[in-house]
């Protein structure tokens, strides 16, 4: 018997015995089905989310980085560990707001923003009696330029109202729609503050549109001040201030930092056998995190999946069981009329093969759709890598061949006399 009418026999009888034993068969297809799914939706996820990642490294500069007081989040080469991490994020002094000026007169800087970036820690804005909780950052006039986003009207705030300490905002459209319906934003006036405490009138000078990436997706209703007003009448923690640097174009990373470890240095006042009690992160240091973040992430949701591949396995080892003992007696016939092993093995392969790629089919038509959903009602850039597609089909052979090979050679081994007699 040809290659090919053995397939189709194979297909035929994987078909047949789907329809005989529909419990079974269903629950090795769930398996597999679970399994790729999962894998596809992860690896989609993960390279939505690492896109996003790059995006923000591409609007704001490969060479931009950061200063902050103490290590943050257990990436960019901090070589701490969670505990000490927290102690000097404690123990360090806090950055000075005047220090981002002294570090923007060096030669190979182009400029640096110092900010705070507030998040979503407790602050409300208040117009009338409408209230909605805000994203709150405090930057200086540069921040813009820096950090990326588009003005969709009016303009962001100037140096000289931040000199001033001038109590103005920008702030997003979905802030703007929320606090004053459908009026003109533009020089109106709300309050920022935390519920029951002190609130600081500001007055809106434009409205914003974030960046077109992940994180900023997950936070709404962005507000942001004068650094230098916000602190003079909110208020802020002073180990929240942190900077952004943006090098002159043609400067050398590694020039720039070194610029900035050491005048960083000599602001602190640190001698110099003393190590550094601030820290500066690069792009492709927190890069190189996120990188690490997300592969273990998706590691732990690869070993999940492959309980689901396991358990297809097992439904595929029984089933290919039951197969071979209810067909003892066409085994016998079919090896007394000249059938090889090799002939019986390839066949129970295929219909081990077939359950199992029906599964992984059904996973991926299922993980797409998830996908699809994903990238089009959440932040998440999702979109099905082709790497994972092959994946997930030779996990579904791969399953079908490695669980069903045990049943296959025993089936194919039967003696043809004894299995003749099997009743």
């Amino acid at each position: 018997m040809g290659i090919w009418a053995t397939l189709k026999e194979g297909l035929l009888v994987a078909f047949d015995s789907l329809r005989a034993n529909k419990v079974r068969s269903g629950l090795t297809i769930l398996g597999v089905t679970i399994g790729v799914m999962v894998v596809l939706i992860m690896a989609a996820v993960v390279q939505g989310v690492n896109e996003s990642f790059r995006n923000i490294i591409a609007s704001s500069g490969p060479t931009t980085f950061y200063v902050f007081h103490a290590p943050v989040g257990g990436g960019g080469g901090i070589r701490t560990g969670l505990e000490e991490e927290e102690n000097a994020f404690m123990r360090n002094p806090p950055l000075d707001q005047s220090w981002a000026t002294e570090l923007a007169r060096l030669d190979v800087i182009r400029m640096v923003a110092p900010g705070a970036d507030l998040g979503e820690g407790g602050f409300h804005a208040r117009a009338g009696d409408t209230d909605v909780r805000i994203s709150l950052y405090a930057v200086n006039s540069e921040y813009m330029e820096m950090d990326g986003g588009d003005l969709v009207d009016g303009r962001f705030f100037t140096a000289a109202e931040e000199s001033r300490r001038r109590s103005v905002a920008v702030i997003d459209s979905a802030t703007a729609a929320d606090l004053f319906g459908g009026l003109d934003p533009l020089g109106r006036r709300f309050n920022i503050g935390m519920p029951g405490r002190r609130q600081a009138p500001f007055e809106v000078v434009g409205v914003y549109r974030p960046p077109d990436n992940l994180f900023m997706g997950f936070q709404s209703h962005y507000v942001f001040t004068p650094f230098s007003s916000l602190k003079k009448s909110v208020g802020i923690w002073d180990r929240m201030v942190y900077f952004i640097v943006k090098p002159h174009e043609g400067v050398e990373l590694e020039t720039a930092l070194d610029a900035v470890r050491t005048r960083m240095r000599q602001l602190r006042g640190l001698d110099p056998g003393q190590e550094d009690n601030f820290n500066l992160i690069t792009q492709d240091q927190v890069m190189e995190w996120w990188n690490n973040f997300t592969g273990v992430f998706f590691a732990v949701m690869v070993a999940l999946s492959g309980v689901g591949l396991l358990v297809g396995g097992i439904g595929v080892i029984g089933i290919m069981m039951i197969s071979v003992t209810e067909r003892t007696r066409e085994i016998g016939l079919r090896k007394s009329l000249g059938a090889r092993k090799r002939d019986l093995l390839w066949q129970f392969l295929v219909e081990a093969a077939t359950l199992t790629l029906l599964g992984g089919a059904i996973g991926m038509a299922l993980g797409g759709l998830i996908v699809w959903a994903v990238s089009s009602l959440t932040p998440v850039p999702a979109s099905v890598p082709l790497w994972s597609i092959a994946v997930a089909l030779l996990a579904s052979i791969f399953t079908g061949v490695g669980f069903g090979l045990y049943p296959a050679a025993r089936g194919a081994g039967l003696d043809p006399v004894e299995a003749l007699r099997y009743e």
